[in-house]
């Protein structure tokens, strides 16, 4: 390896030490390949067994909630609220009419009202039905069972209709007693005397407390009963009911990434017939084919995945969850563990190429000692890089990087043992077989056009006006891709967590198009209310709700939920009683019971009018009001949109933190998502920076010199700032799994210049004196072809991921395409010019020669002059 008669350079400390390892664990495996690979199974199988036995399950209240939210505050008192019961049992029907005609009408509306029967009725579970288990929220319902009793009338042509029932929106009148609509009906257009014309939705809740003998599983077995069965089974020629609840949507989260493992065996078989292919190709330039081959480029696919089984099944037995997030983990390991497998094939054929009558033990060994610190540094950057990102306050971001870590772990450790076993025993087959043959020439391609267009390569690459004319493309790039990452939208919904075909999909689009801009509540828990029998402090629990019903966007006071309101009425109706009685009487029957105590209230509570509201307080054990619950209602056009649901929810909280005596709680459903957003662009930002430090520090461990490390250092940076800029263009959002990919794509994007960096600067240890250009053309030579085949093989396995509708899917092939792609161009094209660059302009400003003026002119000529003949047989890569 050495030329020009000049002496090798001792490789750092690290590599040597790794050299050593490599050597000695090689001539291991190669003694003992058959009891390595048996050992190496029976540990997959043990570990992977726990995967047939861990049902998949999403976090999806709080899984892609930073830690420390605010949400996660508001969740627990929201919880702690219901903790007599369970968080209650809530499914949302959204009825729309199936020919885009009025929900309003009579046939849509005697539908909507048999489909509350039956689910009040005939939807149980373990006895229990909503009519048998509803106490506080039975009645919930009831304006759209009197809406249709007004239209029966109406379709009937009673003449006292009009007197009983008017049907007008927001508010329908009932005998005198106004019912709001408001939370049933959206999309409703009313004429000028506010009678109902057209109504789009029609939305029925299921609400109720958990039965004393459920458990929290009941209660997620009867909402998904009642989504599966309008899904699935409800069959209607007027309308369309879909339902929505959290049990539901978690179930679409998981059917989404069952829906995406079988396409890995699509994968794997494009991956194969690739490897396989390729790998013909190369073998036969070197006339070492042999029916082997097959199985070393298929066992090089199987290898990733039985580390990724294994790495997972190891994380269940530890008692992490098996997270939806987790079935990208195979399509990662497999692109990096094939390009691993890539490099050991090739070096083996190399070094049979150099010696054909070295002997199998030898050859192993050296082919790790060869390969294995270039392995051992990617694997080190991927596995910090995700190590890293499980520090990350998001639990699914770092479920994610914590089984992509462990992966790469056994990714690592599977590939210099299970399959260099394999190509131990492969080699012993094929040995035995070209036992015969004569030793061919040393490296030198049988094409000699190839070690021609090589050379040509590195010539053009080596040249100084090449080094300008990339600098100039590398500053328009990354001027791009700055620009497009500061234009990256920062949005989670839903919609981004299920497959394309999911009715969650019309569910949200109906929700954020029709119910959200017309009907949006915030829930207002006050935890300390104090004693309202003070005047002042029920001034004071007055003047909170007046405070968040100031708003613009309130609808007003009489479509709030507040109890205080209601009892007041009550209780000066029942006064007025009491005072006649008294009079009719002649003695008073008035008792000295505290206004807001349970005792006092229990007429309140116990009135079939006003019983809903036993779901809104608490008392404590002495019986008094010791928390409670009010809603208060907005409407506004951009409700609908996340940016204005996320302006509203700080606003609601800044009055809640007005009121601090009171400890205010509000609750929403999207709080959990706007929090990620606060926190996402810090955590990625701060994240990418942790990881490239310790990028640099690995990559300054392999190769103790700051030009390499610098330039390797500059291309990852700049693989993941056009990743995360190309992104934004290409249509992705900032969002926890893109955030996710971002970690992956930092460590994926190491693979393609430390490689082409580690080499070039181990070339210059062996051989000093030789060229940057000659460096170049035997690093490229080594790893260039494997490099482009693990590009290509990567595209084509994770293109198979866009038969799945998934914007987890598509976040993903999108982000493999860029970070390959970047990396190719990076690898094979990028990091040769700086390193040739920056060698020559070492040379020429520190250069011991350099003593005169007219010398450091002559040598800065020259610099811009320099190019390597091919005909030069010192710059050939087959010298």
């Amino acid at each position: 390896m050495t030329g020009g008669g000049s002496s090798s350079l001792e490789p750092p400390a690290f590599v040597r030490l790794l050299n050593r390892f490599f050597r000695q664990c090689g001539l291991f495996v190669a003694d003992n390949d058959k009891t390595v690979l048996i050992v190496t199974l029976l540990l997959t199988a043990f570990c992977s067994s726990k995967i047939l036995f861990t049902p998949q399950e999403d976090d999806i209240k709080t899984g892609y909630t930073p830690d420390g939210a605010r949400s996660l505050d508001e969740i627990e008192v929201f919880s702690d609220f219901f903790a007599s019961t369970g968080d209650p049992i809530a499914v949302f029907l959204f009825a729309t009419a199936k020919d885009n005609s009025s929900m309003g009408e009579y046939n849509a509306m005697k539908e909507v009202v048999e489909i509350l029967d039956f689910v009040g009725e005939n939807l149980t579970h373990k006895g229990e039905s909503f009519y048998t288990m509803c106490t506080d929220f039975c009645q919930i319902n009831e304006p759209v069972r009197q809406y249709y009793n007004g239209l029966a009338m109406k379709q009937q042509n009673l003449s006292d209709v009009g007197s009983r029932f008017q049907l007008t929106f927001p508010m329908m009148q009932v005998l005198g007693k106004e019912l709001d609509l408001s939370p049933n009906f959206f999309g409703v257009r009313t004429n000028e005397d506010g009678e109902v014309e057209y109504v789009k939705i029609i939305m029925l809740q299921i609400r109720a407390n958990i039965p004393k003998n459920w458990k929290k599983e009941d209660a997620a077995e009867y909402e998904r009963m009642i989504s599966q069965y309008f899904h699935f089974k409800y069959n209607s020629s007027h309308v369309t009911p879909l339902a929505m609840s959290l049990t539901y949507t978690g179930d679409e989260v998981v059917r989404t990434g069952l829906t995406i493992f079988p396409f890995i065996g699509v994968g794997f078989a494009i991956m194969t017939t690739f490897s396989v292919i390729t790998i013909y190709y190369s073998s036969s330039l070197l006339d070492q084919w042999t029916i082997h081959k097959v199985s070393e480029a298929v066992l090089g696919c199987v290898c990733p995945l039985l580390a990724t089984s294994s790495a997972l099944g190891t994380l269940f037995w530890c008692g992490f969850r098996f997270g939806t997030i987790l079935c990208v983990t195979p399509f990662l390991i497999l692109a990096i563990g094939v390009d691993d497998a890539y490099l050991q094939i090739h070096a083996c054929m190399r070094l049979t190429a150099e010696d054909s009558l070295m002997t199998k033990r030898e050859k192993i060994a050296r082919m790790l000692v060869e390969v294995g610190p270039s392995i051992a540094i990617t694997s080190m950057t991927n596995l910090l890089a995700f190590l890293v990102g499980i520090y990350t306050p998001t639990p699914e971001i770092s479920l994610f990087c914590a089984g992509n870590a462990v992966a790469i772990g056994f990714d690592f450790i599977y590939q210099i043992t299970m399959y260099t076993a394999i190509l131990s025993i492969c080699e012993n087959l094929e040995m035995r077989k070209n036992a015969t043959k004569r030793k061919d020439s040393d490296l030198s391609f049988k094409n000699e056009q190839f070690t021609v267009m090589l050379d040509s390569y590195c010539d053009w690459v080596a040249n100084a006006y090449t080094h300008l004319l990339v600098l100039f493309c590398f500053i328009v790039y990354i001027f791009v891709s700055i620009r497009g990452a500061l234009n990256i939208n920062i949005i989670l919904s839903p919609d981004k967590l299920v497959i394309g075909d999911s009715p969650l999909l019309q569910v949200n689009y109906l929700r954020d198009q029709f119910v959200l801009p017309n009907y949006t509540t915030v829930n207002i828990f006050v935890n300390n209310p104090g004693n309202l029998t003070v005047q002042s402090n029920l001034d004071y629990m007055n003047s909170l709700m007046e405070s968040f019903e100031s708003y613009p966007e309130c609808l007003g006071k009489k479509f709030s939920h507040y109890f205080v309101r209601d009892y007041e009425s009550f209780r000066e109706s029942s006064l007025e009683e009491l005072e006649m009685m008294e009079d009719e009487q002649g003695e008073s029957n008035r008792t000295s019971l505290e206004p807001f105590s349970k005792a006092a209230m229990s007429d309140f509570l116990a009135w079939p009018e006003f019983q809903h509201w036993n779901g809104f307080v608490k008392f404590d054990k002495n019986g008094m009001l010791s928390r409670f619950w009010a809603t208060v209602s907005y409407h506004g056009e951009g409700l609908g949109d996340f940016q204005v649901r996320r302006k509203m929810l700080n606003r609601w909280r800044a009055t809640a933190d007005q009121f601090a005596p009171l400890n205010v709680s509000i609750f929403d459903d999207y709080a959990p998502f706007v929090d990620t957003l606060e926190t996402i662009l810090p955590a990625t930002i701060s994240t990418s920076v942790c990881t490239l430090l310790c990028m640099m520090v690995v990559c300054f461990l392999f190769m103790y010199n700051i030009f390499t490390v610098f330039v390797a250092t500059l291309a990852i940076t700049s693989i993941c700032i056009g990743v995360f800029g190309f992104l934004s263009m290409w249509g992705i959002d900032l969002d926890p799994i893109s955030m996710a990919c971002t970690i992956m794509s930092i460590g994926f994007s190491v693979d393609f210049p430390a490689h082409i960096t580690f080499h070039y600067f181990r070339e210059g240890l062996h051989d000093p004196q030789s060229t940057p250009a000659k460096r170049v053309a035997r690093s490229l030579a080594a790893i260039g072809f494997p490099l482009l085949q693990c590009g290509i093989s990567t595209i084509l396995f994770v293109l198979c991921l866009l038969f799945v509708p998934t914007y987890m899917g598509e976040v993903f092939v999108k982000t493999m395409i860029l970070v390959v792609t970047l990396g190719l161009i990076h690898g094979l094209f990028i990091v040769p010019a700086f390193l040739c660059a920056f060698t020559a302009i070492h040379e020429t400003c520190f250069s011991s020669a350099k003593v005169k003026n007219s010398q450091s002119f002559s040598s800065l000529a020259k610099l811009f002059s320099w190019r390597i003949s091919p005909s030069t047989s010192d710059n050939k890569i087959s010298a």
